[in-house]
């Protein structure tokens, strides 16, 4: 089993199962009424400004910043850039913004889809080199066909790929391929894992299942475990009045939260992290908008 999409399943994070919040004016703390935030609200469809990490969903103030979005003049999403903060990191405590750490910017095609984000990265000696790209292709209906990404710095050179399947423009299934040149000596390729979505009679996603192409059987996130006992990586998802509220993994390995205004714009994700199986900490992030 390949090492890397090992590592990178098991590092994604999860949320904090939240009891009722009153309302402090005194330590500043929002009031959250199940999945709503009842004291922040932003117009419909407004535009992400920033998100910051925050102590908990209790906190009405902007924390460390984490990642902030600008727009072109069709308000279409051109820059994302991560502050840099004193000490050279992307975030620490009490820190002050000297500059960025890394930034992507979005290019798009005459038919308004993304077709390419450029990331550079901060390097002290040569300014911002261009480390990674992502280049996005799409059928006659608008669904993305394929996600190749290419680092143009890697000795040596290194593509990988991702394959979109549809079912009646619903996705239904991810291929990922790494290490190759995939399109064009697709030989070289590797299939890491493939991913199989399920959806309920609303038409919302309520489940991943990640799959090893070695023996077609659910992925196992943990190798180190003898045996049957390996858990593996499948991942569901529950919906309250059409917005997504809860992330559960398998095995209770995490756990993620989501909270919103009441014109469905996210605030707060909540995440925990459940099992001594994972290497991350639970978070908190707050999204905040134009």
């Amino acid at each position: 089993m390949n090492n890397k999409i090992l590592c990178t399943i098991v590092m994604i994070v999860f949320p904090i199962l939240l009891s009722n919040c009153g309302k402090n004016e005194m330590d500043n703390t929002s009031v959250i009424d199940d999945y709503t935030v009842q004291d922040i609200l932003y117009p419909k469809g407004a535009k992400l400004k920033q998100v910051s990490s925050v102590e908990s969903v209790n906190s009405k103030k902007t924390g460390l910043i984490t990642s902030q979005y600008e727009y072109d003049k069709l308000g279409r999403i051109s820059k994302v850039s991560c502050p840099m903060y004193k000490d050279g990191t992307p975030a620490c405590e009490n820190g002050t913004i000297i500059g960025l750490f890394y930034y992507d910017i979005y290019v798009y095609n005459d038919k308004s889809q993304l077709e390419k984000i450029m990331n550079y990265h901060h390097n002290i000696y040569t300014g911002f080199p261009n480390l990674k790209n992502k280049f996005y292709t799409y059928d006659d209906n608008g669904n993305k066909l394929k996600e190749v990404i290419e680092y143009p710095r890697a000795s040596p050179p290194r593509m990988d790929s991702t394959l979109y399947y549809y079912d009646n423009n619903r996705l239904k299934r991810e291929d990922k391929y790494e290490d190759g040149y995939f399109g064009r000596e697709p030989w070289r390729s590797e299939l890491i894992t493939y991913i199989e979505y399920e959806y309920n009679n609303q038409g919302e996603l309520v489940k991943e299942t990640y799959y090893s192409p070695e023996d077609n059987k659910p992925y196992s996130y943990s190798s180190s475990l003898p045996g049957d006992n390996k858990p593996y990586l499948i991942i569901t998802h529950n919906y309250q009045n059409g917005v997504n509220v809860k992330t559960e993994y398998s095995n209770k390995i995490r756990e993620i939260r989501r909270y919103y205004d009441k014109n469905d714009n996210l605030i707060y994700l909540e995440s925990k992290e459940l099992s001594i199986l994972s290497s991350m900490r639970s978070f908190v992030m707050k999204y905040e908008y134009y």
